[in-house]
């Protein structure tokens, strides 16, 4: 079964995941499953994520 692969930030398709592939040892540990869509993150919203250490967000 394919699971069509979306970015939870900005939507943005990534494209498409067998399901099996979810379950290898590859699978990126941030993926939510809800129905056939897999939210994750793009590469472009991760960077923006990332933070400095010393920096604080409240």
């Amino acid at each position: 079964m394919r699971v069509m692969k979306v970015c939870h930030a900005c939507d943005r398709i990534l494209g498409e995941i067998e399901l099996d592939d979810l379950t290898s040892a590859d699978s990126d540990s941030i993926m939510d499953i809800v129905g056939n869509v897999s939210y994750t993150l793009c590469p472009d919203c991760l960077n923006e994520l990332k933070t400095e250490s010393g920096n604080v967000f409240h």
